[in-house]
């Protein structure tokens, strides 16, 4: 790992809910710990300082001397290179996609109604393409910052992973669960407890085998459901608080902060989320001693793939046979899947499609939309992170 840096400077890709959490949270971390400079890019530089503004409030009264500054996220890929070399950060964290985890609730369409019969894994290109834009901009500036991705990082960072870029962990889901898992144990979670989860772990499983997995003092508890029931029957977004303290706190151990150790979406490339250790700068893996690595993955590939989406060992992407039929109609041209170096060229595919589809409005659309105070017009989907 390269030497820290004076100022250890933290990047926010991102303006949305998730974004503004995890700065709100930071802004609560002591000044000793974590980064010192904390830089907000988004495409709409009034929502970055707006952002920035409720960070630096929130640290001034909480007497935290961290500086919260405003950028835009260049549409230029020669401009975003050109910004990052000037910032120089430590970690850089994305919280923006192509999709928006809240659409399906805010302006259902035709578009939402494809989701749900594909299943999440689908919008995986859209998740990737901001973040695989990043990690190709600090790869050609030769930059060793580390990157943190908050978009599906459980399928993600395979992805990423296999394409080259350097890509530390996620956050989320599998932090979430452990965090669930914590709170519902009380003081007897404090030593020893290990959480094997992934994304689909946000919601019950449809089966008793693919439910999470806890060990607390090197034992397996069963009963895993009933310890998460409560955070299921919590909306997701108003989960974000907890979702984005955890990423506080892993943000703030890979700046030298307080160790964590929690279920860490994607760390190392990996399916899923596994239990691991966070503390000087580093991710390492702390599986429970009756559970290889192999068994870990393959667990994790399975839920992956019934989420309706694989990644296969060179970064190609594989969707499940009913996600091809679904997409065929639509996207005939990714309905058997796509190479991982055209990720990019998947997502804008996939973009113009969702584009098409939201115009079908019809009017159950239309009456569930406003009456949720929205449009259908797809406007303002994308600066997002994945909570669902």
């Amino acid at each position: 790992m390269s030497r820290r840096p004076e100022r250890p400077t933290l990047v926010v890709v991102g303006t949305g809910s998730l974004a503004r959490a995890v700065c709100v949270a930071l802004a609560r971390v002591p000044a000793a710990q974590g980064p010192d400079q904390v830089h907000v890019l988004g495409r709409d530089s009034r929502r970055a300082s707006s952002v920035c503004y409720l960070a630096g409030a929130e640290a001034a009264l909480s007497r935290v001397t961290r500086q919260f500054t405003a950028g835009e996220l260049d549409p230029d890929d020669a401009a975003l290179r050109e910004r990052l070399a000037a910032l120089r950060p430590t970690t850089v964290l994305v919280c923006a996609s192509w999709h928006s985890p809240w659409e399906r609730d805010r302006a259902p369409s035709a578009w939402t109604r494809l989701l749900d019969r594909c299943g999440f894994a689908v919008t995986l290109p859209l998740q990737a393409a901001v973040t695989l834009r990043v990690g190709r901009a600090l790869e050609q500036i030769g930059s060793r910052a580390q990157l943190v991705n908050a978009c599906y990082p459980d399928a993600v960072n395979p992805l990423l992973y296999r394409l080259g870029l350097p890509v530390v962990c996620g956050v989320g889901n599998g932090m979430l669960v452990t965090a669930s898992v914590r709170a519902a144990l009380g003081p007897t979670a404090r030593r020893g407890l290990r959480v094997l989860a992934h994304h689909r772990h946000l919601h019950r499983p449809d089966r008793a085998e693919d439910e999470a997995r806890v060990w607390l003092g090197g034992h397996e508890l069963g009963g895993v459901g009933q310890l998460l029931a409560e955070q299921r029957a919590v909306p997701r977004e108003a989960l974000n608080p907890v979702t984005a303290h955890t990423a506080a706190r892993l943000i703030t151990a890979l700046h030298g902060g307080p160790e964590l150790r929690a279920a860490v979406p994607g760390p190392q490339g990996l399916p899923g989320g596994y239990p691991a250790k966070v503390a000087e700068g580093r991710v390492e893996l702390d599986l429970p001693r009756s559970l290889p690595l192999s068994a870990a993955i393959a667990y994790n590939e399975r839920l992956t793939l019934a989420e309706g989406v694989r990644v296969d060992p060179v970064g190609d992407v594989h969707f499940s046979p009913s996600v091809r039929e679904a997409l065929r109609p639509h996207l005939p041209q990714l309905s058997e899947g796509f190479a991982g170096a055209r990720t990019a060229w998947a997502a804008e595919q996939m973009q113009y499609a969702a584009q098409v589809l939201r115009r079908r409005e019809d009017p159950a659309d239309a009456v569930h939309a406003h009456g949720e105070g929205a449009t259908a017009s797809g406007r303002g989907h994308g600066e997002e992170g994945t909570r669902r």
